[in-house]
């Protein structure tokens, strides 16, 4: 139930009774409104957008049309200085004939000169002095013939397109003799360096570091004087590792007191690696062992010495120390496989050819007797 206060206002206890304080006729048609007003202002938006997008559509065909337009005429412009480019390559090989035939007519005209202030007979005289007046003419007309070429040369190279396509040709050229400089400049630091530490390895005796330092260095400067010189020295110390020990083996059996004794020498050859020695160094190390290991059986009474060389100038000796007993390792010569006093298979033993007296100990025996 409505409530009328004092002061005429109306106090409503419930949404129902709202319908009997208002009068719908008096309120406004707001659906009249919404379907009339609203529309009326969309299509006007909708003409303002149409209008922006065509414009913008005009700009953008206005603009492509301007970049289409420039790229053809910087086409016509690269194609005009290539041909400029052309007739200036061409001028420039002008000029150099022009050049030459200067050089060469001055030189036809200085051996004119000499002839007619120096020959015998006065014909050859007359007649040089002819030439000497042509080569002049010769000459005027190559001095005259180049200035032009020069000229026109000169004319052509300060055109714009051609003046920055020659520009462009010298920055790179220039480029790419920075970038050759800073090549050699680092290939000279690397050799510098890989020189140096092959120096420090050797310095230290160790070959084998050296040598593979070098290997890389000689691969990629094969011609350069220091890594073909460090080569050299490379090459050198690690020949003389493996050789040295062999060549020092071979002058002490020569003497006392490995000379006369076989035991000793066959010991001290022994200890010599024959891998990698030079054949005819390693037949020689691999003949005296031999020999020796022969005569040290023979010594020792043993029986039917058998030497087995699976490989060349290295091998095992064996004999009975018994007769009928078994093989026993007299010797090896680089051979891991045995060590002396090992016993040897029969069926290994016997498939060993028998070791005879080589010619290396008969040799030895008559020079000692001479």
């Amino acid at each position: 139930m409505s409530i009328t206060n004092r002061n005429g206002t109306i106090t409503l206890t419930s949404f129902a009774e709202l319908a009997e304080v208002l009068d719908p006729a008096t309120l406004p048609d707001y659906a009249a409104t919404s379907s009339t007003e609203v529309p009326t202002q969309l299509t006007s938006s909708q003409a303002t957008a149409d209008s922006d997008l065509a414009t913008l559509i005009a700009q953008l065909a206005s603009l492509s049309g301007g970049v289409e337009t420039m790229a053809r005429e910087d086409a016509r412009a690269r194609e005009q200085a290539t041909i400029e480019l052309a007739r200036y390559e061409a001028l420039l090989a002008e000029r150099g004939d022009a050049e030459r035939a200067l050089a060469e007519a001055r030189r036809v005209r200085a051996a004119a000169e000499h002839l007619a202030a120096e020959a015998f007979s006065d014909e050859a005289r007359t007649r040089a002095a002819h030439d000497v007046s042509a080569a002049r003419s010769l000459e005027l007309q190559c001095i005259e013939l180049l200035a032009e070429r020069t000229r026109a040369t000169e004319e052509v190279a300060s055109r714009p397109h051609l003046a920055r396509i020659l520009a462009e040709r010298q920055r790179l050229a220039d480029h790419q003799r920075e970038a050759a400089r800073l090549a050699d400049a680092e290939r000279a630091d690397s050799v510098t360096t890989g020189v140096t530490a092959v120096h420090q390895a050797l310095s230290r005796d160790d070959v084998d570091e050296a040598h593979e330092l070098l290997q890389p260095l000689a691969r990629e400067f094969p011609d350069n004087v220091d890594v073909r010189r460090m080569v050299d020295v490379v090459r050198w110390r690690l020949r003389n590792r493996m050789v040295a020990p062999a060549e020092a083996a071979l002058r002490d059996i020569s003497h006392p007191p490995y000379r006369d004794d076989p035991e000793a020498t066959l010991t001290r050859l022994a200890d010599v690696r024959t891998g990698g020695l030079p054949e005819d160094l390693a037949r020689r190390v691999f003949g005296l062992w031999s020999n020796a290991c022969f005569r040290a059986v023979q010594q020792r009474g043993w029986q039917e010495p058998r030497r087995e060389a699976p490989v060349t100038s290295r091998g095992t000796v064996w004999a009975r120390p018994e007769k009928d007993g078994p093989y026993r390792v007299v010797s090896s010569l680089d051979e891991p496989k045995w060590r002396v006093g090992d016993r040897v298979p029969e069926h290994i033993a016997t498939r060993a050819p028998v070791l005879r007296d080589g010619p290396t100990r008969r040799r030895d025996s008559v020079n000692r007797e001479a």
